[in-house]
């Protein structure tokens, strides 16, 4: 309790130092937590593209499908693979566009045979691809894949990432220097105090407790803040996508949470451990 009251008793005799911590580790812990939901959900749309990712080969005419299915799943990247003659890639496309049932029966059918093939790493799309443009069955420019959309929206995610994780390390340096900077301040101002106290023997640990609960509680009133307003920001910004967007996957409910108490033991991280290196190095200055 004694920690406890000096703690709260620092918070009143240097309110601005305090407040200007509080409202520096809000904003730096809103923004924290922000841009990790939006890297954490731009991983997953990108999970979810990649999952969906399948190559599709045009067979050359006359080429003989089973063989070819057989050698293609044995490589060791494919997962399944499908074939679509091409009769029913017609009668497919006739589903989409009725009146070519019509011109069907005066033409003949210019489709090829089709294969449809899933990869067990979807990133191994343009590796494959390649295999397949080499088989003479198949051949160059009758290979197509959806990974192009996807390769370049992970080489964007990387280049947001680093800039993410720059901002993120500013942030904390940030917030952990300002906890220092008022824990600093409270020693010096009860300076006089703590030298009496260790002359007539009181512990360093008690001496210091004051001082890393005052650090600790600054940080984590600021998370809690920061995710009261993180939180409503990101529900409202993930609301609007849904409506425009259905497919979108976002975070759920549990992820949030996840999300919340990684910000919170981060928070009490920097309160505890930037008013622990802040009283240590004084204590050493002043041979207290």
């Amino acid at each position: 309790m004694y920690a406890l009251s000096q703690a709260l008793r620092a918070f009143r005799n240097h309110p601005t130092s305090a407040l200007a911590t509080l409202t520096t580790a809000t904003v730096s812990f809103t923004l924290l937590f922000l841009v990790g939901l939006l890297l954490w959900n731009l991983d997953r749309v990108v999970s979810s593209l990649e999952s969906e990712v399948e190559i599709v080969a045009y067979l050359q005419n006359g080429a003989k499908p089973q063989p070819l299915i057989s050698q293609i799943k044995s490589w060791p990247e494919v997962e399944s693979v499908k074939l679509i003659s091409k009769d029913e890639a017609l009668a497919l496309l006739q589903l989409d566009y009725p009146y070519l049932a019509e011109a069907a029966d005066l033409i003949e059918n210019p489709l090829h045979d089709t294969l449809r093939i899933r990869l067990i790493d979807p990133r191994l799309a343009r590796q494959v691809a390649r295999k397949l443009a080499n088989l003479s069955a198949i051949g160059p420019g009758n290979v197509d894949y959806g990974g192009e959309v996807t390769e370049k929206l992970v080489r964007f995610l990387g280049g947001l990432r680093l800039g993410a994780n720059v901002l993120i390390m500013l942030l904390i340096i940030n917030t952990f220097f300002s906890v220092m900077g008022t824990i600093r301040l409270s020693i010096e101002n009860r300076r006089e105090k703590l030298h009496v106290m260790l002359l007539v023997g009181a512990a360093r640990s008690f001496v210091q407790l004051p001082f890393l609960l005052e650090g600790s509680l600054l940080t984590l009133t600021a998370a809690l803040v920061a995710l009261a307003l993180g939180a409503a920001a990101y529900r409202f910004v993930a609301a609007a996508l849904q409506n425009l967007m259905p497919f979108l996957p976002v975070l759920s409910p549990g992820d949030l949470l996840n999300a919340s108490l990684g910000l919170l033991a981060l928070a009490l991280f920097l309160g505890f451990f930037g008013a622990w290196l802040s009283v240590r190095a004084h204590l050493r200055e002043t041979d207290l």
